[in-house]
C-alpha cells in the first residue's frame, strides 16, 4: 500500500505543475483574444503574419514541450515505481 501511495504522490508532483502551465497558457491566450484583439491582429514587420499567429504557434510549442517533459519525467520516476509495484 505504501508503494501505491508513493506512486500517487510522485504523479501529483509531476502532473500538477505541468497542468497549471497548460491552463495558464490557454487562459492567457483567451484573455489576449478577449481584451487585446487589436494587438493580436497587428502584422509582424510588414508581413502577412500577425502576432496572433505567433502567439498561437507558441501555445502549440508550449504544449509540445510540456508533453516532452511529462514523458521524460514519467519514464524516469513513474515507470520504476510501477515496475516495483508489479513485481
Amino acid at each position: 500500500m505504501k508503494d501505491i501511495s508513493n506512486l500517487i504522490s510522485i504523479k501529483k508532483q509531476i502532473i500538477l505543475p505541468l497542468l497549471f502551465t497548460i491552463i495558464f497558457s490557454y487562459f492567457l491566450f483567451i484573455i489576449f483574444i478577449a481584451y487585446f484583439p487589436e494587438l493580436l491582429g497587428k502584422q509582424l514587420a510588414n508581413s502577412s503574419i500577425s502576432y496572433g499567429i505567433i502567439f498561437g504557434f507558441l501555445l502549440i510549442l508550449i504544449i509540445f514541450i510540456v508533453t516532452l517533459v511529462y514523458v521524460f519525467l514519467s519514464n524516469k520516476y513513474i515507470e520504476p515505481e510501477i515496475k516495483k509495484i508489479a513485481s
